[in-house]
């Protein structure tokens, strides 16, 4: 038996017995339920629960994680946090995807699909200093969307590196139009990842707290990770999948937050 149950929204067979368990689980949730609902606070208890049981996960073995996991499709990110937010549940981090993917002989973890990971990076332009405030925008279907964040004081003059911050530490809370500004639970939950890469779609080392490629191109190997970056600045979860072998070492640091993929949770 596949140790993953999936799940999805509304317009597929409700009949389905993994669907029914995954509702047993988390409930129904319905895609026109939209992002307007959310709110920063999340109690403090509950935070500090989901903190313990990402680190939990990080001391078991990937196969026994695995068998926790539910996986919901097409999602968006900001979906993915109302899911996330209203069943309190966490968003499975890059590291337990990378080892899951590398360290397990499960081949087909994610069904041949990409997932939203619970690691959110930003970045600048390659050179570019952080300055007091990032702001990534893209469009979408004839959309503007924009995402930004206040730098905290201490990372800001720095270059060529990567902030990080893992769910539950962050939220998307709308602004004006279509705009969210990327809020932080606690400025210590935001972590530097310096030497990140500035050249793209190339393989590299990578460092172990994250799992994200840092330093310079590499040749390809088994222990390396090649990394998908934007060109300009960035702000985003990062992507996983498993479309192949190589895929199964491929750490996309891009993808518009309106974009649907899966997403895969552990309550």
């Amino acid at each position: 038996m596949n140790p993953l149950q999936y799940a999805s929204h509304a317009g597929k067979d409700s009949t389905s017995p993994t669907v029914l368990m995954a509702r047993s689980r988390f409930g129904r949730f319905k895609p026109e339920e939209r992002v307007s609902t959310r709110r920063a606070d999340v109690p403090g208890n509950k935070l500090q629960s989901l903190r313990d049981l990402r680190e939990m996960i990080l001391n078991m073995k990937p196969e026994d994680v695995m068998n926790m996991i539910t996986l919901y499709r097409n999602v968006t990110v900001f979906e993915a946090l109302v899911l996330a937010n209203r069943e309190g549940a966490l968003i499975v981090p890059n590291v337990i995807h990378d080892r899951i993917l590398t360290e397990t002989s499960n081949s087909n973890f994610l069904n041949n699909s990409t997932v939203w990971t619970g690691t959110l990076i930003l970045y600048e332009v390659p050179g570019k200093v952080f300055g007091e405030t990032l702001v990534y925008a893209w469009v979408h279907d004839n959309v503007q969307y924009s995402i930004s964040f206040n730098i905290p004081n201490e990372f800001r003059g720095q270059k060529d590196c990567a902030l990080v911050v893992q769910h539950p530490d962050f939220d998307l809370v709308p602004a004006e139009g279509n705009s969210y500004e990327l809020i932080v639970a606690n400025e210590s939950m935001v972590h530097l990842i310096e030497n990140f890469p500035s050249r793209n779609r190339v393989w590299y080392l990578y460092e172990e707290q994250f799992r994200i490629p840092i330093g310079h191109p590499v040749k390809k190997s088994l222990d390396r990770r090649w990394v998908w970056r934007a060109s300009d600045c960035y702000i985003g979860l990062l992507v996983r999948n498993d479309y192949g072998v190589d895929d199964r070492r491929y750490v996309n640091a891009i993808g518009r937050a309106s974009d649907e993929r899966g997403v895969a949770v552990i309550k």
